[in-house]
């Protein structure tokens, strides 16, 4: 699926040296086509957005998908998180960000299932696609941790400078210079950089309406689910309880993978 990447360590050290490396044609132009079409469906209808936990910051083991966005001052944006243990809802998309990950990991010297693969840690990886709807949305200047160490982050466009928006997007602060990332965005490139640089999105101007689309392999620790206040587990086993009660379908999946299709003659 991914074209015209190095060895991944050669991916490491590029970053190291010069914060940031862009790889041209990396994935097929079909697939950008069939996944552009369906993101801008998907982030044109917002009515389908209502959480505004943009961060997660709660993240639990076995969480479902989900849509949230922000509206304020310093950021406009609408995104899309999506779990491994849950059923995406474009599964081209899915498996882009999931090979991209893989090379990831191995240009860190991890397996390259890390994050997928159950670890103590509870380090979980996931896809994201975020939108920066036309006329509004940016994101202000951040790094995405507070550690002086290299975050090897990863990215690519679905909607592009020049061609779906005319003005704004991704940047990056260099030693004080302002790089804009878009700018040098082909159409099925890829960028991996140091995601601990100042980086954010300047307010994205479209003629077309379409805004910035981008998606991103993303890591994250989650929490047990063990972790749950003692008062909403008895509130779900009350509500298991009623539910069994009067015979209607359980909101906990029951039983295990030792079932057998084979109907029994009673």
């Amino acid at each position: 699926m991914l074209n015209n990447l190095p060895d991944p360590k050669i991916i490491f050290k590029e970053v190291k040296e010069n914060n940031f490396v862009i790889y041209e044609n990396v994935f097929n132009h079909e697939i950008l086509k069939e996944i552009k079409l369906f993101w801008i469906d998907y982030f044109a209808k917002k009515d389908k957005f209502k959480s505004n936990d943009l961060y997660g910051a709660t993240r639990s083991i076995g969480d479902d998908n989900y849509n949230s966005f922000r509206n304020e001052k310093q950021v406009v944006m609408y995104r899309r998180s999506e779990f491994p243990w849950n059923k995406p809802i474009n599964d081209t998309t899915k498996n882009l960000i999931f090979e991209l990950n893989k090379i990831r990991n191995l240009a860190l010297g991890l397996n390259e299932n890390h994050g997928l693969l159950f670890n103590n840690d509870l380090e979980v990886f996931f896809s994201q696609i975020n939108n920066y709807p036309s006329m509004e949305g940016k994101m202000f200047p951040h790094r995405d941790t507070k550690k002086k160490e290299i975050l090897l982050s990863c990215m690519f466009n679905i909607t592009f400078k020049n061609i779906d928006f005319e003005e704004g997007g991704l940047y990056l602060l260099i030693n004080d210079q302002k790089i804009d990332i878009d700018e040098l965005m082909s159409p099925c490139s890829v960028i991996f950089y140091n995601g601990n640089l100042i980086h954010g999105v300047d307010r994205i101007v479209s003629k077309s309406g379409i805004g910035r689309i981008a998606g991103y392999p993303m890591k994250q620790y989650f929490m047990s689910k063990s972790l749950l206040p003692n008062y909403l587990k008895k509130i779900i086993g009350i509500d298991n309880a009623i539910r069994r009660k009067f015979n209607f379908k359980s909101a906990i999946k029951q039983g295990n993978s030792a079932f057998d299709n084979t109907k029994i003659n009673e």
